[in-house]
């Protein structure tokens, strides 16, 4: 099998519901049960409600912007350049400090269906300042 390169413009931006402000597009969905990797544009104040993932880690690298993370009542923040490891089970949620637009690079190790609730949220397609950060990286 052939490597596969997805460019910026091919990229399918969803929201897992109407009222989120999060896009996501899938990167990688995974083969009888491996990971899924997708990246997460969140806008400045946008925060992701407290959940947990059974059986899987959450791994993050931070293309551009600050995150604060909170994880089992403790609270990171990470920028640009960083790489952040949530283990699976542990209570978590994020949130975008602004003032920018935050670009995550996202790892579930186990995808549990991830993939697919992802395809069924509302397309949502990415707008030219997400492409031109996507291109500068």
């Amino acid at each position: 099998m052939l490597p596969r390169i997805l460019h910026p413009e091919q990229l399918q931006g969803y929201r897992l519901g109407s009222h989120d402000h999060c896009r996501l597009a899938l990167l990688n969905k995974p083969e009888a049960g491996g990971c899924t990797v997708f990246l997460e544009v969140h806008d400045p104040c946008d925060r992701v409600p407290p959940h947990s993932h059974h059986h899987a880690a959450e791994l993050f690298f931070v293309l551009r912007g600050t995150v604060v993370f909170h994880v089992d009542e403790r609270s990171i923040s990470a920028s640009g350049g960083d790489f952040v490891v949530v283990p699976e089970e542990a209570l978590h949620d994020l949130e975008n400090p602004g003032p920018e637009r935050l670009y995550l690079l996202t790892v579930l190790s186990q995808d549990g269906g991830f993939a697919e609730l992802l395809e069924h949220g509302v397309p949502t397609p990415l707008d030219e300042e997400d492409l031109q950060v996507l291109r500068s990286l």
